[in-house]
């Protein structure tokens, strides 16, 4: 447990202060496309995605009392496509609500199998990537919330500017059948930067430090956005409006709020629901 627990730390600090490598491929990933989809994408989502190709957008979904059914990122890949990326314990309830919510005209595929996504963050990031490719990564080049198809190593990827951890990083997608020699060259480019793999359990904590939310963990479908610091996530001025809008114009001050809890003693590891006694 001690040498679990420094190795923990370790990794901790690899993301804080240099890089470390996520392997975020369980996370489920579903294309929505065709004629309807941005349509069927601004009905169903509470952000508005009307935004330029290459726009990342983070954003819930909304039952119809305005509870949060699921929260997920969207790419819009082109003028009629779009990638939605959610927790992978979400995979089936999201595929289920975007085809139950989307007309005919509207695809939407599951694709969390066919593309494996590995995530560098940290500080030494883009010193790491920029050792793999030609592409400039700065900031005014690649800014925050954009994605460009880029070529990593011997990888074509699609390279979305963004990270769990709250760090500079970056999330690579890619076909499944590239992503174990991109793992490796990832790793040798990594080695004299301190690269430091990390998991799930990193990844939880790193988040919670920035106080991202955890659907399912933090928030859930009797839990509003404004209930649960995610308010920015919604368009409220939306043309046409979105699932659960109706709910959330009528509702009143939120009755609830979610708020961080800093423990004096590190050691204790807390997953969800547990009781807080005052």
């Amino acid at each position: 447990r001690v040498d679990a627990q420094r190795n923990l730390e370790h990794v901790l600090r690899a993301a804080r202060e240099g890089v470390a490598l996520f392997d975020l491929s369980s996370f489920a990933k579903l294309r929505l496309e065709g004629p309807t989809a941005l349509h069927a994408a601004q009905r169903v989502f509470t952000a508005d995605l009307d935004r330029p190709p290459g726009a990342v957008v983070y954003t819930s979904m909304l039952n119809s009392s305005g509870g949060v059914e699921l929260d997920a990122t969207v790419t819009r890949l082109c003028e009629d496509a779009f990638l939605v990326v959610t927790s992978a314990a979400a995979q089936n309830k999201a595929l289920h609500w975007l085809r139950r919510h989307t007309g005919p005209d509207t695809v939407v595929t599951d694709v969390t199998s066919a593309l494996g996504v590995l995530s560098v963050s940290g500080p030494r990031s883009r010193d790491l990537l920029s050792g793999l490719t030609d592409a400039d990564l700065s900031d005014a080049a690649f800014p925050f919330l954009r994605a460009r198809e880029i070529d990593v190593g011997w990888a074509t990827v699609l390279a979305l500017r963004v990270s769990f951890t709250g760090e500079l990083g970056w999330e690579l997608y890619a076909p499944a059948e590239s992503l174990p020699v991109l793992y490796d060259q990832l790793l040798a480019a990594g080695a004299p930067l301190g690269l430091r793999l990390a998991g799930y359990h990193a990844l939880d904590g790193l988040r919670a430090e920035k106080g991202f939310v955890h659907w399912g963990s933090d928030v859930g479908p009797a839990d509003r956005p404004d209930e649960a610091g995610l308010e920015a996530t919604v368009a409220r001025d939306k043309l046409g409006g979105f699932i659960g809008s109706a709910a959330l114009l009528s509702a009143g001050p939120p009755r609830r709020r979610l708020v961080p809890i800093l423990l004096d003693d590190p050691e204790p590891v807390l997953y969800h629901g547990e009781s807080v006694l005052q």
